[in-house]
């Protein structure tokens, strides 16, 4: 029988996971927390107005706690009409003295079900219920860390293994710019983290279920639905229904006739946000941004049919690569190192497939991240390409949004699109690795023979 642990892709690409390497992680890790906390620190000694401060960050939670008030006051069904939802940001913004433009606001995306988590919230005063927000995504983010942590910490009890992972994901600039937005990014990682955590414990209905609150902001729980779906299967599907079926009732009872607007409204209001004008496509992280920036730049506008074409080519590209993938190694998650290739590669591909990413999302690349160094921790290969693709991609973030906004190139889109072809290759060299040494197992005199 083979070993569920065992390492099973050595090829002319890999490298040994030295101490060498671990060293350089940690050198980089801490010297990029150390420039990090040179900045906040000298944030404090800048004049007022020109310093990052709660008037100019965090106008994310704006959104939320607009929508919370309107939950608590009654006016949920108005949750979608975008130029109350504005006139209603401006006026707290003026109350509060936040620095937004007169004609900036941030329209209420998610179902209505979530805006009951921020009613209670929009009864306290606005800067408190943002640091109450801020400290709750911290705690999202402490919880989701330390399960990540621990799945390394199973593999290799050495410290300077598992301590790499919180040390690298809270100087990563998806985790930066999640907690800088007020945005809701911490609270995703946890509940992937749990679906993923299940999942590879063989617990899909509980897998199932979480998935399915991850559908509060639904770009983020689709792809994963499905991999789930179409890998263990039946309980995935029972998980999933009772998840959905909970919040709609819940949706239904709580706020009766919200949903079906939010269903009606969506649409235009994406919209009037992409379309009607100039939008920052430069932050989105997803196959249609890439090429909308690409062919079109910032200008106002529909689609053009060669960005649509290309767009869709590459989509349908990335989508058959990834449900062959997934149809390839369906029956083979007994395997853990199989599973784990699959869940890592089905997470790297979700932004591309949306049509709706930002780039502070990528905080859940965590998931795979760990997947992929787990594996490799305690002795066995490392793949170079893969690697090298991982740190370009971390590296980048740094820079994307500034250089695509100046080139009209997004370069994280393509960086993604080369470690989710890797991740998948990796997953298929997998498969078929196992189905070689279970013949041999079978029928060792074949080997001999060979």
């Amino acid at each position: 029988m083979i070993s569920r642990y065992r390492s099973i892709d050595v090829s002319s690409h890999t490298l040994s996971p030295a101490p060498k390497l671990r060293k350089r992680l940690w050198q980089a890790g801490l010297a990029l927390a150390l420039f990090i906390a040179t900045l906040a620190i000298g944030n404090g000694f800048v004049p007022a107005d020109k310093a990052v401060s709660r008037k100019s960050a965090g106008h994310d939670f704006l959104a939320f706690y607009t929508a919370g008030a309107f939950v608590r006051t009654g006016r949920a069904a108005e949750l979608y009409d975008i130029p109350t939802i504005a006139a209603a940001e401006q006026e707290l913004a003026r109350h509060e003295g936040l620095e937004l433009r007169d004609d900036q606001f941030g329209p209420y995306w998610n179902p209505p079900f979530f805006a009951c988590v921020f009613a209670p919230l929009s009864a306290l005063p606005y800067q408190t219920a943002w640091t109450v927000w801020f400290a709750m995504n911290l705690i999202c983010a402490g919880a989701a860390i330390a399960i990540l942590s621990r799945l390394i910490a199973r593999r290799s009890a050495d410290w300077r293994d598992w301590a790499l992972a919180p040390l690298l994901i809270v100087v990563s600039m998806p985790f930066i710019q999640a907690l800088g937005h007020g945005q809701n990014t911490c609270v995703s990682l946890l509940l992937l983290t749990i679906t993923v955590d299940l999942w590879r414990s063989d617990r899909a209905l509980a897998a199932g279920v979480a998935c399915g609150l991850l559908f509060y902001k639904p770009q983020l729980g689709a792809v994963v639905a499905a991999a789930l779906v179409l890998s263990p299967g039946w309980r995935s599907i029972a998980g999933l229904a009772i998840a959905g079926t909970s919040l709609f009732a819940f949706n239904l009872i709580a706020l009766p006739g919200t949903l079906s607007r939010f269903l009606q409204q969506l649409g235009p209001n994406v919209a009037f946000m992409q379309v009607e004008h100039k939008y920052m496509w430069d932050r989105h992280v997803t196959l249609k941004a890439f090429w909308r920036l690409l062919m079109q730049g910032f200008a106002a506008g529909e689609l053009t049919p060669m960005t649509r074409t290309l767009y869709l080519i590459s989509v349908l590209a990335v989508a058959a690569c990834l449900v062959a993938t997934i149809w390839k190694l369906r029956r083979r998650t007994d395997d853990m190192i199989s599973r784990d290739r699959l869940i890592a590669a089905t997470i790297l591909a979700m932004p591309l497939l949306m049509p709706f990413y930002f780039d502070y999302d990528l905080l859940l690349l965590a998931v795979p991240a760990v997947l992929a160094a787990r594996e490799h921790v305690g002795g066995q290969t490392i793949d170079r390409p893969l690697l090298f693709g991982w740190v370009a991609l971390f590296a980048w973030q740094f820079v994307s949004p500034a250089v695509a906004g100046a080139t009209h190139v997004n370069g994280t889109v393509p960086i993604l699109a080369g470690v989710a072809a890797m991740a998948m290759h990796r997953a298929w060299r997998a498969s078929e690795q196992l189905a070689i040494e279970s013949s041999e197992s079978i029928h060792p005199p074949l080997r001999h023979a060979a």
